[in-house]
């Protein structure tokens, strides 16, 4: 049958109108079967043998007739970034590839398409056509689920592929390009060649005459049930008869256009969306279906941009975009050029079609256009439509009469509430046969009796590749009253009117009481019914009971925040009462999963037949399970903690290790099956175990071994190993014998920041800046002591620097003399206005340091006024009762949970004071602000600074006038640490420093490229470093769900947020490797824990982020990641930088221009006498990144992102849209992180909740 341009259209040539005549007459013979039951003889037997063509003659007269014709365009961004093929281009390429081909392989050998979508994936297509070959569709291999990638090595086993076809960046996934992959590589592909589509660019070009209508044209893999895919050999007459009755059925046409994102391995992105469309002269623009699922408003914008006439998809996309597009996303939307908008691949649900016309009709669409439509593999794609413009009207039928052991289709009678609709899916295509079968007695059944769908005609293929078995059991050939070649769909269904109404698999029909039952139904129902249950995520199966009766079986994911949150038994409880309420059933079994557990094909499909014979075999494994099919029907909960220690705890270090947790934890003391970070445990409480560790047990403890060995068992013997190993001891740091105005070396991150002063002395990009709001009877002068107390205790606080000759060291002033090593000031702002005073804040925080001259430690007290009783600041009213900025607008605005005044507040004795209200005898305010180098500071050092300065204090109030207060000194200072580490790294530590260099120099290989983030300009030359902030909150529910995230995936709150800031970055970038700058604490010694000095370090986190990849997966590289890099986190950052010449550019921070941070809680539960205390935002600070996420815990209040980005580089816009989608991002991750990083979606939509960091006037 001929599929080259379809008729009744002035564009057809003479010589394809000779074939639509054959067709025509096909046609003509047959059409009474269009309007009748198709399961008649006759029908069968005006099956007319027309001559069919082949895929390489039609592409051929293409090529002919209209060689400068648009064939294919594709949009690699989803957007606008169009790249284009005309029918002579995609002929050429075409060529030149078959050439490659041919070259690695003979004709009918297979040639494994495993491509992204896009026009690398037609052109190989059409190559394989060229060349002879047999293409198998299929996808890229790279960083996808488990399951995927057994898929594809099944499919590879199965087909015997010759060649893969693979783009460059998956060639790593699976060898060397060009070389033959053993069975040892990590994709086995049974000695096939590995070809790039770039190949043979300059090769001369190669195409057979024309191909046999018998040969097979490719192997299209079925999604199956079973653990082994089955191949459907689709020949070229098979693919043409399809495309020809396709056209005609949906009425394509000359001069339509088509727009599609769906995935070219799947046979309705092929045929239905490719290959329909280029074969029968018109064109088509395509997108990644990763870029579809993560805007689905792209489908929409590209049908109105392109003006398609025709486009396609599942129920569910277009259910996606029911429920997702947001109203902002569809200004100026005009969808009235779509003729035909088809709907296939799974059942079709009125309610969806229904919901997506009337969603959308208001932008012109037409509701007629909706196109039902029923086909599969077994007979190439499409079998029966509905007609063009019908649209799809609601068809009720009788519930009852459909549940009947021999169900009849009867119209429901109006008002029948027990009616159910059932969405027609059109008549049989022009030229085939369709009959409705008892599938137990093989005899035909009228209109209206559900039973077996078998299907004849030129589309039915040839069997399935190898598998004779398989293909017997559906594949009939002149059957009794079934002359010809038939296929058994195993699909229920019958016929009214002549049109087909599906009603589901055969096999997945459950019968109760002698009435059918059909899953979809139930699923319906636990889905709107049950609100704990995933959407889309549940299925109803058949289970057999004792005494071999069926039964009902639900399986069904439940978001991991709410498994949590809600008792299995409240889950089972509402599957019960909505079973019982819509149908008088009951389940049998309930299996309540993680989200990801389900069976699901590759094409997403649940397996509901899968789903009890998984669980038996342990391959889904429920966390809760309800089974009243036993005598004593029983509900357990299968992930519960264990009650039983297990492992040794008798030995020194298990011993020492469970002290240690509790100590840190503070927390009863631990089993040995006990996770550390299960029990609260986080990144910098590690370092307080591995330090506390190394002084107790004398002995080096690498931090990472806790991140790999979170068990107390499994740490224990991990270190005892660890320890057996030679050289892995490190003693304590001792103190030098020096007096104190002697020179002293600089630490190696010291060492690192000299040079950057240096070359820019009047940077305050190092400024440190902290402020701390004091409400009530603050005693100045006591204040002014108790900071020298400070001083005196902290050698880096009365310190600065100067070049010695050879090397820059530290000059460190006596403790008599600290007095002058600092600077204090008194400054009255009582009558300054908010932007005053928070200018005040900031020219303060960006005064420069001299690094040689000093002082490097600088104070200032501002008095701020009285405020009311209600906490306002009562000489302007300007703040409400809550602390909130009245009159700013929504920039200056923050809610209950997002104000700064309202949180953080702590009464003398350290516990919260009732919230947003002051002390009412004593309402005098007051800010005290620091400034330190960093050189001298560090975030964990304010923790110090400011819990030595409330005991300095306190010392002050006790000691009146008489005396000046004293803080001991600690036992060790930082210049004694500074000493230590370069005797550490000297001779023999010099091979364990180089030996951490070799670490980052491979781990960092290759980085060069920067982010293409959107930049107000080009980069390339230097931009002004002011930075500006904006603040988005993290809610508590939230937040404790990512923690459970994080114990689920035996990761760490730091890693979680880490992975989703870096697939964010890919998501706005498009890039794929993201490197991530991150400060670490460097504090893994006990003695350094109470010191204030410089100790962090940079470590260059990198991140492999692809669309396809779980996050999940994302997660779990970042978690191995993040345990190396703490493995070699002590080489300096400058020197890493060196040992890479590619890491420095022009304009920008070296290596990365992005970093992340997570903060722990500042210790705000200060007891300074009668005085409530808050710390608050004044950093002002310039951009030492382009972009910075800082993170801080909260508490009870949840988590508080602070994005920092250099303000000439990025808009306000940008950065409130980035702040957005982090959190939309988070908290679509938290429920489903099995989910693939471009299914998460993104939406445009300006939301509330964003704001720029407050004044800290208001607070």
């Amino acid at each position: 049958m001929s599929v080259i341009n379809t008729p009744r259209h002035d564009g057809a040539e003479s010589h394809a109108a000779n074939r639509v005549a054959q067709d025509d007459a096909t046609a003509r013979a047959a059409s009474n079967a269009r309007t009748a039951n198709a399961a008649n003889a006759a029908n069968a037997a005006n099956i007319a043998a027309a001559p069919a063509t082949d895929l390489v003659s039609v592409m051929k007269l293409h090529v002919a007739q209209r060689p400068h014709q648009l064939a294919v365009r594709f949009l690699a961004d989803g957007d606008a970034d169009a790249r284009e093929l005309t029918y002579a281009a995609l002929d050429a390429r075409a060529r030149r590839f078959a050439a490659v081909l041919r070259r690695h392989g003979a004709p009918n050998d297979r040639v494994l398409l495993m491509l992204p979508s896009g026009l690398d994936y037609i052109v190989s297509f059409f190559a394989c056509q060229y060349a002879g070959m047999i293409a198998v569709p299929a996808y890229p291999p790279e960083a996808l689920q488990s399951g995927h990638i057994e898929r594809l090595r099944r499919m590879s086993q199965d087909c015997m592929a010759r060649i893969a076809v693979l783009d460059q960046a998956s060639h790593a996934f699976c060898g060397d390009a060009g070389a033959d992959v053993d069975v040892g590589s990590e994709l086995p592909l049974n000695g096939a060649t590995l070809v790039s589509p770039g190949e043979g660019s300059d090769a001369a070009g190669f195409c057979i005459d024309r191909a046999d209508p018998d040969a097979i044209s490719f192997l299209q893999y079925t999604s199956g049930s079973t653990s082994s895919p089955k191949g459907v050999m689709v020949s070229h007459e098979n693919v043409c008869a399809n495309v020809s009755a396709m056209s005609r059925g949906m009425d394509c046409r000359i001069g339509g256009r088509m727009f599609s994102w769906l995935p070219l391995y799947h046979d309705m992105g092929l045929i239905g969306s490719v290959l329909m469309p280029v074969l029968c002269g018109f064109p088509v623009t395509l997108m990644s279906p990763l870029h579809f699922l993560e805007r689905p408003a792209r489908w929409l914008a590209g049908i109105a941009r392109e003006r398609a006439t025709v486009t396609g998809g599942p129920d569910f996309a277009y259910r996606l975009c029911t429920d997702r597009v947001r109203d902002a996303q569809l200004a100026g939307l005009d969808l009235s050029s779509l003729r035909v908008a088809f709907c296939g691949s799974e059942p079709i649900r009125q309610t969806t079609l229904d919901g997506f016309a009337t969603r959308f009709g208001k932008h012109g669409l037409d509701p007629r256009a909706m196109y039902a439509c029923y086909g599969l593999a077994e007979a190439t794609l499409f079998l029966t439509g509905v007609e063009v413009g019908a649209g799809a009207p609601e068809t009720r039928f009788s519930a009852a009469a459909l549940a009947q052991r021999s169900p009849v289709a009867r119209p429901a009678n109006d008002g029948d509430d027990n009616g159910k609709a059932v969405v027609g899916c059109g008549a049989i295509a022009l030229g085939h046969a369709l009959a409705v079968v008892d599938p137990d007695t093989r005899e035909r059944l009228p209109e209206r009796r559900v039973g077996e769908v078998w299907c004849g005609g030129p589309s039915i293929t040839q069997g399935y590749w190898r598998n004779p078995e398989a293909t017997a059991a559906v594949f009939l050939d002149d059957a009794p009253g079934f002359p010809g070649r038939w296929l058994r769909t195993g699909d229920l269904a019958f016929v009214d009117g002549g049109q087909l109404f599906f009603c589901g698999r055969r096999k997945d029909m459950i019968v109760l009481r002698g009435e059918n039952v059909y899953p979809q139904d139930l699923e319906t129902v636990l889905a709107d019914r049950v609100e704990w249950l995933r959407r889309g995520r549940v299925t109803a199966f058949a289970v057999e009971t004792a005494d071999g009766a069926e039964a009902i079986g639900v399986a069904a994911e439940v978001p991991r925040g709410r498994a949590r949150q809600v008792a299995p038994e409240t889950i089972f409880a509402a599957i019960a009462a909505a079973l019982g309420e819509a149908f008088q059933y009951e389940a049998a079994l309930i299996l309540l999963l993680e989200p990801g557990d389900l069976p699901r094909t590759s094409s997403g499909k649940l397996q509901r037949s899968a789903c009890v014979s998984a669980w038996q075999s342990g391959a889904i494994v429920p966390f809760a399970i309800r089974d009243a099919r036993s005598a004593q029907p029983q509900a357990r909960v299968t992930n519960a903690p264990a009650t039983a220690a297990s492992g040794d705890t008798s030995t020194p270090t298990a011993q020492a290790i469970a002290q240690v947790w509790s100590e840190v934890l503070d927390a009863p003391a631990p089993r040995a099956s006990d996770d550390f970070f299960a029990l609260g445990g986080r990144s910098l409480l590690a370092l307080k175990v591995a330090s506390r560790l190394r002084a107790r047990l004398g002995r080096d403890v690498p931090v990472g071994l806790l991140f790999s060995h979170p068990t107390l068992a499994s740490l224990a013997a991990a270190l005892d190993a660890w320890w057996a190993a030679p050289s892995h001891a490190a003693g304590p740091v001792a103190a030098l014998t020096r007096r104190e105005e002697s020179a002293a070396p600089l630490s190696l991150p010291q060492e690192r920041l000299w040079v950057l002063w240096q070359l820019e002395p009047d940077s305050p990009a190092y400024n440190i800046s902290a402020a701390l709001s004091l409400t009530g009877p603050l005693d100045a002068a006591a204040a002014k002591s108790a900071l020298d107390a400070l001083v005196r205790r902290h050698e880096m606080l009365r310190t600065r620097f100067d070049d010695m000759g050879d090397a820059p060291r530290q000059i460190i002033a006596p403790a008599a003399q600290a007095a002058d090593a600092w600077r204090w000031e008194t400054v009255d702002a009582r009558d300054a206005t908010p932007a005053e005073f928070d200018a005040q804040l900031r020219r303060r925080a960006r005064e420069p340091f001299d690094l040689t001259r000093g002082p490097l430690f600088r104070a200032t007290l501002f008095e701020c006024g009285e405020r009311d009783a209600r906490g306002e600041h009562g000489a302007r009213g300007e703040y409400d009762a809550r602390g909130e900025h009245a009159a700013r607008g929504a920039r200056g605005e923050y809610d209950a949970h997002g104000e700064h005044g309202a949180r953080g507040e702590y009464d003398a004795r350290g516990e919260n004071g009732a919230r947003g209200e002051c002390d009412k005898h004593d309402t005098r305010r007051h800010v005290l602000h620091f400034v330190m180098h960093h050189i001298v500071s560090d975030g964990w050092s304010i923790n110090v600074l400011l819990r030595d300065f409330a005991a300095g204090y306190r010392a002050a109030l006790r000691s009146g006038t008489s005396s000046r207060p004293t803080l001991p000194a600690p036992a060790v200072q930082y210049a004694d640490y500074a000493a230590w580490q370069r005797e550490r790294f000297s001779a023999d530590g010099a091979a364990q420093l180089d030996a951490q260099l070799d670490y980052w120099r491979s781990r960092l290989a290759g980085y060069d490229t920067p982010l293409d983030l959107p930049t107000l300009h080009e980069r390339g030359r230097p931009y002004d470093p002011r930075a500006a902030r904006i603040a988005a909150q993290i809610p508590a529910v939230l937040a404790v769900r990512l923690e459970t995230l994080t114990r689920s995936e035996n990761a760490t709150l730091f890693m979680v947020l880490l992975a989703a800031f870096a697939a964010l970055l890919s998501r706005y970038s498009g890039a794929q490797d993201v490197v991530i700058a991150v400060p670490v604490a460097g504090r893994d010694r006990l003695e350094t824990e109470e010191l204030i000095g410089f100790f962090v370090n940079t470590l260059a986190m990198r991140a492999s982020v692809k669309g396809a990849k779980p996050f999940a997966a994302l997660l779990r590289e970042v978690r191995d990641d993040s345990i190396d890099a703490q493995a070699n986190a002590d080489v300096p950052f400058e020197r890493v930088v060196a040992a890479l010449p590619s890491a420095r550019r022009a304009g920008g921070t070296p290596l990365a221009q992005l970093k992340f941070v997570l903060h722990d809680e500042f210790d705000t539960a200060l007891d300074i006498d009668g005085v409530r205390c808050a710390l608050i935002d004044a950093d002002a600070s310039d951009a030492r990144f382009e972009l910075a996420l800082d993170v801080w815990r909260e508490g009870a209040h949840g988590l508080r992102c602070v994005f920092a980005y250099a303000a000439e580089l990025y808009d306000d816009a940008f950065a409130a849209q980035f702040a957005r989608h982090y959190v939309d991002l988070l908290e679509q991750l938290a429920d489903t992180p099995q989910r693939a990083l471009g299914e998460f979606i993104l939406d445009d939509e300006t939301v509330d909740g964003i704001a720029p960091v407050a004044s800290a006037y208001a607070l």
